[in-house]
């Protein structure tokens, strides 16, 4: 049994086609992610394993969903960590590239991961040295990248251009970190092909086919065959993924 078998619950919402997740980090505490307003899931899901929401993270301001880190921050005491860059305007740990929070025995450390929003932090959690998984929000996905058209036309080459670098930096982890993203088919913010939610950083370098342009301004090639990966994205559920 790896990490996420015994400690990674994976919340899918079909309505939006987006992933929360809640980390147990021993001692009845947990990390929740990108955790949206309707919270019975994740206190259903907490309950089972008599957990309280130590830590709240959101890898991006959500334009689909409400977060629900206020919430928990008043109901659970736990501690909100977000992107400096999003300047929010509640009490929270304001982030930069680079930061690592102590969760008691795991880190988390911030990757700045801009294309999607701006601000966009990735959370790769880490047990010492070793990378356990990355929280990629609306960055990397399962065959694709989330949309970066969000902010308006006029920015969505500039961000698509800082989208390709965030894929880039991601594809540096080792082959076997798990890719634990928000969004995923059925989302408002992207256009992935299937219906899985999880992936490898392996996995993705054979078959999305984002990872495989060879610089910002030329188009993908065809992905490498791969018989355990995913299918590769259509050519306009790429298109749509980087409009």
């Amino acid at each position: 049994m790896g990490f996420a078998d015994d400690h990674l619950i994976p919340l899918v919402d079909e309505g939006l086609g987006n992933s929360a997740y809640l980390v147990d980090l021993g001692d009845r505490r947990a990390l929740a992610v990108d955790a949206s307003r309707d919270l019975r899931a994740l206190r259903t899901a907490a309950a089972r394993r008599g957990l309280s929401v130590a830590y709240a993270a959101d890898t991006h301001l959500h334009a689909d969903f409400l977060t629900s880190a206020l919430q928990l921050a008043a109901d659970d005491g736990a501690t909100v960590l977000a992107s400096a860059a999003g300047h929010r305007a509640f009490p929270h740990t304001a982030l930069t590239d680079g930061d690592e929070t102590d969760l008691g025995g795991l880190t988390l450390r911030a990757l700045a991961t801009p294309g999607h929003t701006d601000e966009h932090l990735s959370f790769l959690l880490l047990d010492g040295t070793h990378e356990l998984g990355v929280f990629t929000g609306g960055s990397l996905i399962v065959g694709s990248a989330a949309r970066t058209d969000l902010l308006g036309a006029d920015r969505a080459d500039e961000l698509a251009r800082a989208q390709y670098h965030s894929l880039r930096r991601l594809t540096q982890l080792p082959d076997t970190t798990a890719v634990w993203p928000t969004h995923g088919a059925g989302s408002f913010c992207s256009a992935p092909p299937g219906a899985e939610r999880t992936t490898t950083i392996g996995a993705q370098k054979q078959a999305n086919a984002l990872l495989a342009a060879p610089d910002e301004d030329r188009p993908s090639a065809p992905p490498r065959p791969s018989p355990t990966s995913s299918p590769a994205p259509s050519p306009t559920a790429t298109a749509a993924s980087r409009s």
